[in-house]
Order: structure tokens, then sequence, then C-alpha cells
């Protein structure tokens, strides 16, 4: 393909990164931190709330606390990361989705993303479907764009223990949408060679654009931060991932099936609406499948895919009439989303234990987290030891305390951080459906 139009490395730019920003989504240290607030909350349980800490801890008590203050840490990223729009926004067609490029005049390429959005994700999820509203873009039964961007959010960090390095964009998939007027038309040749096209183009951007990461806000704590240094893209940590070229999953009409299992309650009214909601969509969500499509540009990998074993284990979904049509010329499966999301995670695990640079890298960035969230917790107990403050002077030991009280006695104190189903809950990005 003919080479998409670059910067030289004397056009060097400055690119800021904002506060609360996927590249930087941990917490720094800081000199002090705020008491607690609104102890009384429902969402806190008001045995271990009320009470106070009157004695100092014990060594075994402490160190529950640090584990407490770690699972903080992760918690607040976790929860921070939801609120940005890259994931609220992003994985709605009908907002702010990113348009899968178009490539016209034989294989230049006209496509001009936020390249960071693209960097560090093992595939991409493109979706389609003939609507680009939310009352026709799949709400059968239920499923929309943003809940099943939820569904992958949380499953993400299931797979991961709850603590995937989230740093520099690393996250499982970038939501692609096919535009309307092509979806009635695609195919799944077509769509392997938009998506080599695209691997080609933002490979190219993000080792050879130079550019100057700003912090915009030094002061406020984000890590990790930018060092101000001009550099490539690539040499700044963002990259083509490992798997993005190899893999590719489609969300289309079929995303659910027509007979769905899962059917919506017939009434959602009144005061525990959301509650009802909620529960139905923990059932709903496992059942949506996806094409998970092998483009057959892996020789950088140590094998070729194969998905033999989803297919003789008995994990695939039976493709329709016209999928079998469609997949005629590639090696394509259909399977529920957590079985795509173990097959990614499993595969990239496999890749690190056979190629040393990716287990280096790996292994560099989980080192970076912890180094970080150690660094957090201790700051934070730092405070907490001065006469003035106390445990339950600074709110996340106040916090940590109560769920080390809670966890003696099998119970637990922070039911809307705790309940993992409600940090990463299914009803929608923050009210967005």
């Amino acid at each position: 393909m003919d080479s998409p139009e670059l910067q030289t490395p004397s056009e060097t730019e400055d690119e800021i990164i904002e506060s609360f920003d996927v590249f930087s989504p941990y917490g720094l240290p800081q000199d002090s931190y705020p008491g607690p607030i609104c102890t009384d909350s429902v969402g806190y349980n008001q045995k271990y709330a009320t009470r106070v800490t009157s004695t100092p801890l014990t060594p075994e008590e402490l160190g529950l606390v640090r584990g407490h203050l770690r699972d903080f840490f992760h918690e607040d990223a976790c929860y921070g990361l939801r609120c940005h729009s890259m994931f609220r926004r992003g994985w709605a067609r009908y907002l702010e989705m990113a348009r899968a490029p178009q490539h016209q005049d034989g294989d230049n390429v006209y496509w001009f993303p936020n390249i960071r959005d693209y960097a560090n994700k093992q595939t991409a999820v493109y979706f389609v479907s003939h609507g680009s509203r939310p009352e026709n873009t799949g709400h059968r039964h239920g499923y929309s764009d943003c809940r099943l961007g939820c569904y992958i959010y949380r499953t993400w960090h299931v797979l991961h223990g709850w603590r995937p390095n989230l740093q520099r964009h690393h996250f499982f998939a970038k939501a692609l949408r096919v535009p309307e007027g092509e979806a009635t038309s695609w195919s799944i040749p077509g769509l392997v060679n938009t998506h080599r096209r695209l691997c080609d183009a933002t490979a190219a951007r993000l080792g050879g654009e130079v550019v100057r990461l700003q912090c915009e806000d030094p002061a406020r704590g984000d890590f990790p931060q930018p060092d101000g240094t001009a550099r490539t893209w690539c040499e700044h940590g963002l990259s083509l991932g490992h798997l993005f070229r190899a893999v590719v999953l489609v969300a289309d009409e079929q995303v659910l099936p027509e007979e769905c299992p899962v059917q919506p309650v017939p009434d959602f009214s009144g005061h525990n609406h959301g509650w009802r909601v909620a529960e139905w969509l923990e059932r709903l969500m496992p059942e949506c499948t996806v094409l998970m499509v092998r483009t057959g540009d892996d020789a950088h990998l140590s094998r070729p895919v194969s998905f033999e074993r989803l297919i003789r284990e008995g994990n695939t979904v039976p493709l329709g009439l016209e999928e079998s049509r469609l997949a005629e010329e590639s090696d394509v499966v259909r399977v529920k989303i957590d079985v795509a999301m173990r097959f990614m995670f499993d595969l990239q695990a496999e890749e690190e234990a056979a190629i040393p640079s990716l287990r280096q890298v790996a292994a560099m960035l989980t080192e970076e987290r912890e180094r970080a969230c150690h660094d957090w917790v201790e700051s934070v107990l730092q405070h907490a030891s001065l006469k003035e403050v106390g445990m339950d002077g600074n709110s996340f030991t106040w916090d940590a305390v109560r769920r080390m009280w809670a966890e003696q006695d099998g119970d637990i104190f922070s039911r809307a951080y705790q309940d993992k189903t409600l940090l990463a809950s299914l009803y929608s990005w923050w009210g967005l459906w």
C-alpha cells in the first residue's frame, strides 16, 4: 500500500495528557489525604462504620489493611476509567464510537483518528448492523453496544484478577463501527483487508510521528507521568498490540440469537427499576456472541493462530447460512464473548511465554504498576500515622480498617466496591443506553 503521510522528526508536536487520562490511570502519592465523608451511606455496613479505631493495629491487622489499600489503588483506576469518554461514549455507535477507516483511490488510507486510542490493544471489535441510533442498534432483548462494552470491561478485569495493566492505553480492544452505508454489503474478506490496512497505517504513525507528551496538571498526581521529551509514540510506550493484526471480533446482527434464552422481565417500573435491570443484564450479557476472525496476518506470532481447539472442545456456536457464505474465504468461528476474551487472554500468555521481548515488556508494566501501588499505599499509611490524623482521619485508612474488621467476621463493608458487579455495573456506562 502507499505509505500514509507522516510527520518528519523536525515537526515535533506537543500532546497534552489531561487529568484522569487513559494514559495515566493511577494515583501518585500525596502529602495529605482527605478525611472520610458520608460515613452513614447506605453503601456501608453500619455495623462497622460506627465503630472507632481506638487501639493501635496489630502487625497482622496492618497487613490486612495494606491489602485493602492495594485494592483501593486498583479500584480507583477501574472506577475512574469508566468515566472516561473513550469507554463511556466510545462504545456507542450513536455517540462517539470511532468509524472504521474508509479506503479509496486504491490503497490510500483516509483516516485521521486520535492515534493513542489504537495503541496497546489486543484486538478490534467491529460493530456491524443496519442502524446507528439506540432504537435500531441491536436492542433486541435489551442488548446495546454500551452494555457489551461494560461486559467486556468487567471481564477484562476479571481475567486479570482485577489488576490489569491499564497504563498507556492498555486494554482488550478498540471499538470500531462499520459505517451504516456499508453495513448492508460488508464481507469478512473485505473487513480483513480493511483491518490489515488500518494496522499498517497505525504502525506507521506510532513508529514515525514524533511528539512531546506534556502533563496538563503535574501537581494533580496521575501515574505514569510523561517526561516531556520528544519521542515517537512507540518510544513513549504506545505501540501496535502484538495480537492486533492477527485476530478481530465482529459484533453483528446476531450478537444475540433470535431465540434468546434470557427474555426481558415484563415490568421494569417501580422504585427498584435499576436493580431489576442489573440482575437481568447479569444473565443476558453472557449470551452475547461474536464472530472471531483469523486475519492471516500472524507471521510475527510464535505460531499461526488456530481455532481448532475451540471447535474440538465444543466452544463454538454454529454459523448461520449467510454467515457461512461470508466465511467461505476466511477462518471464522462464532463464540460467546467470554470464550473470545479467554482465547485472546490465553493466546497473549502463550506468546509472552514464547517470545522473551514480549515477556520482558509485560513484566516491566506489572513491576511499574506494582511499584506505583506500593508507593501510594505507603504514603497513605504515612499520612494516617500522624498524631493529628490517625486511621480514622484518612478516608482510605478509615475504609480499609473497616473492610479488615468485616473480613475478620466473614462479612463485607463497602458493597459498592467490594461487590464487583456494582463496581463495574452492566446497567450502562453511567446512565448511557
